[in-house]
């Protein structure tokens, strides 16, 4: 059988009424086992789009096209070949008749129906709209190239579209081409657009990585800053959906909101399309994604993109290896401002919990452009902006990045020298602190062990490049900072014996005891504890016969 072209089969399909097109979708989902399945639900306009989309998906493999063909023949293509022969020949007598082509062509003619707004996207933005015949030079059925579909925006605008940067994820390449939502004012009810695409052989091994590092997301931007994108002087476009959306693929929705901010542009995150798992993680398998969406005064561009992510996890590892302010350097320069006639200072309160979630301070952070020192957790901070990026202060709400930030060796340093259940302390202008009842101040020594720095980074955190060694007599720092997590000591020390002859767990045995203010020396030496001590409830129940 002599392969027809995409165009053409577009064509065909563009002629079929409703229950035509439901009877090829049947016969597709019946007897093509390599195509993905196909709903009979929507209106004509719908059914033809994903009518269309499952053929452009077969035509990527010679073998596949060939099978479709032989189910459609019967179904209605092989009379529709006859009649545009027909037609065809007409056209011609006409033209020798009267020395010009009838008004109306064979093909690509206004005469033909088509499903309209149907439009269809490849890997690599591919894609066809019916009713034109119009296709690229070099154009085959292996690899359909795109014939500048309505609401398919070009090939070169994915070179230079580009979005704001975010440190959870940066785009590798897009894998689908830009297809335009349409502005829906209020009165316009609900609509839906949707597009589809196939991943490479490369694209899934990077997808099925392990431990995962790639996502397929979605990303959707207003058509005004699309264009500002792709324009000189070319501006990153923010992630932006319709206020009223949501998002399926495969027919199962994600799962997840899109409703960002009218007034702040960016405050949403492009959605993982793999997060539920019902992404096709086959080559040259079909995927559809759908936006059902209302209440949309303007016009959208979507396009799916392959991305290289980062977890809140491993940022907050990052702060803590790359990006730290000492506690030498957060007390100068608290002094100079003591010394500054502008600026009025006294005792301030600091809380010792994180102003997002309201938990005990665990990765002490704050910018270096915030003046203020109050700090809140990193993995809070960056867990949020994860789901929603606002990326705002959550103290004094100015807008900061995420190389702005620094682990404040100043907070860590009262963490580590008050009780857990100490909420607060008071600052004073010079950088020394105490506690409201000053049970606990500067020169309290450690009670427990920094939950955010590893044992090994001790002596690059306590003396920043630049600043005096321990041993110096410059150096600002007590001698019970070094005295508790020597560079030498491993992360996990030795088992202690217990005066009962069991193990006890230096690490957690120790900081409990410390909060109940228990003398942490004397457990360690093997003295007796008293019989109704807390230790032998935390250690087994034999320990009380």
């Amino acid at each position: 059988m002599e392969l027809l072209s995409v165009p053409e089969i577009c064509e065909y399909i563009g002629t079929l009424k409703v229950a035509e097109l439901k009877e090829h979708i049947k016969a597709f989902n019946e007897r093509l086992p390599f195509s993905s399945h196909i709903r009979l639900s929507g209106n004509k306009p719908e059914l033809a789009q994903r009518l269309i989309e499952a053929v452009v998906a077969a035509s990527t493999v010679p073998r596949h096209y060939n099978e479709m063909l032989v189910v459609m023949m019967p179904l209605g293509l092989s009379h529709w070949l006859g009649d545009v022969a027909r037609m065809r020949q007409a056209s011609q007598q006409y033209m020798h008749l009267y020395g010009h082509p009838p008004s109306h062509s064979p093909t690509g003619s206004s005469g033909t129906r088509n499903p309209g707004s149907v439009q269809s996207g490849m890997s690599g933005g591919a894609g066809y709209t019916p009713g034109t015949s119009r296709v690229p030079t070099g154009a085959n059925v292996s690899a359909p190239a795109s014939a500048k579909p309505t609401h398919t925006l070009s090939q070169g605008s994915l070179k230079q579209l580009h979005f704001w940067p975010s440190p959870f994820y940066e785009v590798k390449e897009f894998v689908s081409s830009i297809v335009q939502v349409p502005d829906t004012p209020p009165p316009s009810g609900r609509r839906q657009v949707g597009m589809s695409f196939t991943l490479s052989a490369k694209q899934v091994e990077l997808l099925l990585h392990t431990p995962p590092t790639y996502q397929l997301r979605l990303f959707c931007t207003t058509f005004e800053h699309f264009m500002a994108s792709v324009s000189p002087p070319k501006q990153a476009a923010p992630v932006e959906f319709p206020y009223t959306s949501e998002a399926r693929i495969n027919e199962h929705s994600l799962g997840v909101s899109l409703k960002g901010n009218k007034k702040h542009a960016g405050r949403v995150a492009p959605p993982n399309l793999n997060r539920l798992g019902h992404l096709h993680l086959q080559p040259h398998r079909l995927n559809r994604v759908e936006l059902s969406y209302a209440n949309a005064p303007m016009r959208y561009t979507m396009v799916v993109a392959l991305c290289k992510v980062t977890s809140a996890e491993h940022l907050t590892e990052q702060l803590k290896l790359k990006q730290y302010r000492s506690k030498e350097s957060v007390i100068e320069k608290m002094r100079q401002q003591a010394q500054d006639d502008d600026i009025v200072t006294g005792a301030s309160t600091l809380k010792l919990t994180c102003p997002l979630t309201y938990v005990r301070l665990v990765t002490p952070c704050r910018a270096n452009t915030c003046d203020h020192i109050q700090c809140f957790d990193a993995l809070s901070f960056y867990s949020m902006n994860e789901q929603s990026p606002q990326w705002q202060c959550p103290v004094c709400s100015q807008s900061i990045k995420s190389e702005d930030l620094r682990l404040d060796g100043y907070v860590e340093d009262i963490l580590r020298r008050v009780p857990a259940d100490l909420d607060a302390v008071l600052v004073e202008s010079d950088g020394t602190w105490h506690s409201a009842d000053d049970q606990y101040h500067s020169g309290s020594p450690i009670l427990q062990e920094p939950n955010s720095v590893q044992p090994d980074a001790q002596d690059l955190i306590d003396t920043p490049e630049g600043t005096p060694q321990p041993g110096d007599a410059s150096s600002s720092l007590t001698p019970a900072s070094h005295v508790m997590v020597p560079k030498t000591e491993t992360a996990t020390p030795p088992a202690v014996p217990s005066p009962a002859g069991r193990n006890m767990l230096p690490d957690s045995t120790t900081l409990y005891l410390s909060q109940l203010g228990v003398d942490v020396s004397a457990q360690l030496n093997c003295t007796p504890p008293p019989p109704a001590d807390v230790i032998d409830l935390t250690l087994s129940s034999d320990d009380d016969t």
